[in-house]
């Protein structure tokens, strides 16, 4: 029989994770920028020591401080160098779909560019790093003749579509179980019949840069439903993790103080269109 899952997470990596020293002192690196420290002392300084000179010795507070600083200066690029890992289960192929986006880079005709350059490449001006590696189940070599399946939480409010779409599933594994087994067809083939339902599993490994960029996305009111939720509890535990590098991480009016999805925002902040009529720019 298919079995209906929901979805789970798990962290599983983070700078300095078991350890007693505070993920976030590793974007005291960024401290580089502003004043002349050696690597020697730079270590120091992330690792933490009592014994050492006064950067060393930063405490809590001030290396909060430091990264809320850094964060609303725009200085973005320090937090590039924060990586973290999550495993997700239960999360249907359909929506896993969308996380390859964030690997892409987009392509463009820039007029700026010679005319016997044909395109270029450039991240989106508000993601600024799309420095996202993700691994994930293969349906080719990983079987699926009694799957895992994803509902839709709005199924329920029709018994008789939710009754057919579990049926449908149970017509599903039995159609993978024959192929599979009395028609012996390769595995890569059948799946064609799986449905978009069907459970995924992934790992996902970013920094918290283009992570932050993603809740600004996947947190949004208008982000479907499966990966908003996704986004939204790994949010959560992001802020207990690193308080400061995820302060005032969210959906884009959150953390940007405006809605930049123009006539379909929803209205909780104004618009760029908003606001520049209100500035008189318009």
């Amino acid at each position: 029989m298919p079995e209906e899952v929901g979805l789970k997470y798990e962290i599983v990596y983070y700078p300095f994770m078991g350890t007693q020293v505070n993920t976030e002192r590793l974007l005291l690196m960024a401290r580089l920028c502003y004043r002349p420290i050696g690597a020697a002392r730079m270590k120091q300084m992330v690792w933490g020591d009592a014994e050492g000179p006064a950067e060393s010795r930063i405490d809590d507070e001030a290396v909060g401080k430091f990264v809320r600083g850094l964060i609303s200066s725009g200085h973005m690029g320090a937090l590039e160098h924060w990586y973290t890992s999550f495993a997700v289960e239960g999360y249907s192929r359909v929506s896993s779909q969308q996380n390859d986006r964030h690997r892409l880079m987009k392509m463009f005709k820039s007029p700026d560019l010679p005319d016997d350059v044909a395109c270029g490449w450039i991240n989106d001006p508000e993601q600024g790093s799309a420095d996202v590696s993700q691994l994930q189940q293969s349906q080719r070599y990983v079987k699926e003749g009694n799957f895992r399946y994803v509902t839709p939480p709005s199924f329920e409010s029709s018994p008789e579509f939710l009754a057919r779409f579990r049926s449908l599933q149970q017509e599903i594994q039995e159609l993978q179980a024959f192929g599979l087994n009395e028609a012996g067809l390769p595995a890569e083939d059948v799946r064609f019949g799986l449905s978009n339902a069907t459970e995924t599993r992934f790992v996902i490994t970013t920094n918290a840069r283009q992570l932050r960029h993603m809740f600004n996305l996947r947190c949004c009111s208008r982000a479907q439903w499966e990966i908003r939720n996704l986004f939204t509890a790994l949010l959560e535990d992001y802020k207990r993790i690193a308080p400061n590098i995820f302060w005032r991480a969210g959906a884009s009016c959150d953390d940007l103080g405006y809605c930049p999805e123009g006539s379909a925002s929803c209205g909780r902040a104004p618009t760029i269109a908003q606001l520049r009529r209100d500035a008189g720019l318009e």
